[in-house]
């Protein structure tokens, strides 16, 4: 591997939240929760196996002691998998280090470094949930421990005169493409792709999100909100500015608004030619301040074309805290009560905020 290749895995964006999302968007956070507990309890089960049928079974109290911890410990940790909520980062992190520091102290606590070398390779088979759910930095140091141990190992059987070291070298031949070239390559094919996939969510002229960004962004950003506000933010006689400055003109300024409505705590997106959307989790007087703010932005004497924009806002309370299809069916719902909002404003001359009225469910609509 080159350095062009390792600089440009290390550089490699990552987002926990968004991959969660994304899995749990088409379905697969389910089938992957049932391979990591099946997985979690294979583990179990082969320390079991060591321990009881093996002919040579560790002998020192400590050794007997770590195996019955890591039988234990995999019971309880397959349960939770299947039970549990999806881990959040830290308790994913905690789970990737678990894996690597189980799996070393047991193959340790045998007293057969040469019989168990080969089985070093679970080290990969651990690098599959590292790979897919963390950063490149988190498996540099997946890496840093696995050849740590399998060095370890190695020397642990040269030092043994009893052991075959020609065995020993074609081993370890079989361990680094295993243990380290794979999953590094395949972590970074399975980065880029996710670079791609989250490029397919942004409006390339604007850098913000297009409304598949945000159908995609929205379940994360819910999670724990008591309210939702939508925005529908739409562009004065923009035609007219295409028309008199010329297209190039037309793109400056809606960069420029885009600039404008991006603020922290807030998802902004290009829903429409001169539209935009922005979703916030504020209570509704709070997010007709940050409208009338947004109003009173989007005009500078410095601009080269003049801009004002109409705002159109619609309110829910009561928001599920659980992410899923159903928020982003109530956004939905209220980016069309705020687009009508909007085209109200239009209608009464532009340049102003309009909020969509109260609907029997309590709930603000046009």
């Amino acid at each position: 591997m080159n350095s062009t290749f390792l600089r440009v895995w290390w550089n490699q964006p990552h987002s926990y939240e968004s991959v969660v999302s994304y899995l749990g968007l088409h379905g697969a956070l389910a089938p992957y929760r049932l391979a990591a507990a099946l997985s979690t309890f294979s583990y179990g089960l082969g320390a079991g196996a060591l321990l009881l049928l093996t002919d040579s079974p560790p002998s020192s109290a400590i050794g007997r002691s770590i195996f019955v911890v890591a039988i234990v410990s995999t019971l309880v940790v397959g349960v939770a998998w299947l039970k549990a909520p999806w881990p959040s980062k830290r308790v994913s992190l905690s789970f990737a280090a678990y894996s690597d520091i189980g799996v070393t102290l047991v193959l340790l606590s045998y007293g057969s470094p040469q019989t168990l070398f080969l089985a070093l390779a679970l080290l990969a088979a651990n690098s599959v949930y590292v790979q897919l759910f963390h950063s490149a930095r988190v498996m540099a140091l997946h890496l840093l421990w696995a050849g740590a141990t399998v060095v370890l190992f190695f020397v642990l059987i040269l030092l043994s005169p009893e052991t075959d070291h020609g065995l020993a070298v074609a081993q370890l031949v079989v361990l680094i493409p295993i243990t380290f070239m794979g999953p590094t390559f395949f972590q970074y094919l399975l980065l880029k792709l996710q670079v791609q996939a989250q490029a397919a969510n942004f409006d390339p002229l604007t850098q913000v999100r297009n409304r598949r960004g945000l159908d995609e962004a929205i379940p994360v950003y819910s999670l724990g909100a008591t309210d939702v506000s939508v925005m529908v933010v739409d562009v004065d006689r923009f035609k007219s500015i295409n028309d008199r400055f010329g297209h190039h003109q037309g793109d400056a300024a809606l960069q420029l608004v885009a600039r404008r409505l991006t603020t922290d705590g807030v998802l902004v997106a290009r829903v429409g030619g001169e539209e935009f959307a922005v979703v916030t989790k504020s209570a509704e007087d709070e997010a007709l301040a940050l409208a009338e703010k947004y109003r009173c932005a989007a005009h500078s004497a410095g601009d080269p074309a003049p801009l004002t924009v109409s705002i159109g806002v619609a309110h829910c309370s009561a928001v599920s805290s659980e992410a899923g299809a159903d928020v982003v069916e109530l956004t939905r719902l209220l980016l069309r009560r705020a687009d009508a909002a909007m085209y109200e404003a239009k209608r009464q001359g532009g340049n102003q905020v309009v909020v969509a009225g109260t609907s029997p469910r309590g709930d603000r609509t046009a």
